[in-house]
């Protein structure tokens, strides 16, 4: 069983922090290298035997390098399935899983950093109100899935509420579930998780 690894990560908000976050729910000892962006070593020939394209998150783990975050999650989680935190290939939820994780990964982490970017990270208030409009109706229908349920699946938190909790921090952090408490009770049941509280995922909100 996978003990030990190595991430490499930009900054403590980034997509390392479902890896970084995962490990603490697996009980995975996480030794961190924040890259030096600025100074390019995302672009060195070490990082990029890691990372063929020079992002992050990725890891060494097991004398092996693994890349992606939601790939390396799904993997490290299938390891240890008394975790529970997937469903398995043979189970009749293994389709509503997949779309859930899915989801996660690419309709709401794209439509939540079209945001947060032009909101936190480069200011630019047009871009900030297009990507507000195009993620209305996502948080829509997801605070009204989430209306009777703790967790996307039901009771038990799974792969796809940590993939989506990184990216509902994230427009936590910018004010954009103000106007859905249901999203924000969300939120702060995934924060309170014994785990994210050691990764530090769930970074208060400025101000």
């Amino acid at each position: 069983m996978t003990r030990r690894m190595v991430l490499y990560s930009f900054v403590p908000f980034d997509r390392s922090a479902r890896v970084r976050w995962l490990a603490h729910e697996l009980g995975i000892e996480v030794e961190e290298h924040k890259l030096d962006y600025a100074g390019g070593e995302h672009r060195g020939e070490a990082h990029l035997a890691r990372h063929p394209f020079g992002l992050v998150p990725a890891i060494e783990i097991d004398g092996d390098s693994h890349w992606e975050s939601v790939a390396i999650c799904q993997a490290l989680a299938e390891q240890q399935p008394e975790a529970q935190l997937t469903v398995p290939m043979a189970s009749p939820l293994r389709r509503q899983y997949l779309s859930w994780l899915m989801f996660a990964a690419s309709t709401f982490d794209s439509a939540a950093f079209n945001v947060f970017h032009p909101t936190a990270i480069k200011p630019d208030e047009e871009r900030a109100k297009v990507g507000k409009a195009a993620l209305f109706p996502l948080l829509v229908h997801l605070a009204r899935h989430l209306h009777q349920r703790d967790y996307l699946m039901g009771e038990r938190f799974m792969l796809p509420d940590l993939i989506l909790g990184h990216s509902v921090n994230l427009l936590y952090l910018v004010k954009a579930l103000d106007d859905y408490p249901v999203l924000k009770d969300y939120r702060k049941r995934l924060a309170e998780r014994p785990a994210a509280k050691a990764s530090k995922v769930f970074t208060p909100r400025p101000g």
